[in-house]
């Protein structure tokens, strides 16, 4: 399975590395280099760049368009990205909550999508942006939700 999510996901990425009312530099080029890893191009990379650059609300985001598949990668992405800088604090948590019902998944896909991206920062490596492996993440989250097969 490959990591291929529209520019929606990645604004509400963006959402979570602000919730702490600050984006790390490492957040900051994680998401890029995600964005980019999922084919972002052109306008659409730079609506993501953009969502790094000034802060972006939860309400900003819509997740409407999103496949079920899409709102799982974009929750497990959530959670690994809110680890990147070493600290997940409470307003990050919180917001990864928020996020995860607002994009309409239980509370089981939920924790699914938080212990697959915990699984995948276990790995060698896994916790340095330039290392991450986006593909693995979402085989992990295949293997933990069989249903999100696309």
């Amino acid at each position: 399975m490959t990591l291929a999510l529209p520019k929606e996901s990645f604004v509400a990425l963006a959402t979570v590395a602000w919730a702490d009312g600050r984006i790390s530099q490492g957040e900051g080029k994680s998401l890029l280099r995600a964005a980019e890893a999922a084919g972002l191009a052109g306008a659409d990379l730079e609506a993501v760049e953009a969502a790094i650059q000034s802060t972006v609300s939860l309400d900003a985001f819509d997740p409407s368009a999103l496949s079920e598949r899409d709102r799982a990668m974009t929750l497990a992405l959530s959670y690994w990205l809110a680890r990147v800088d070493g600290v997940s604090s409470a307003p990050e948590i919180s917001h990864l909550r928020a996020l995860g019902d607002k994009l309409g998944l239980s509370e089981f896909k939920q924790r699914s999508c938080e212990s697959a991206a915990f699984d995948i920062a276990c790995l060698p490596g896994g916790h340095k942006p330039e290392k991450y492996d986006f593909a693995a993440l979402a085989a992990k989250l295949v293997e933990k939700l069989p249903m999100l097969t696309a």
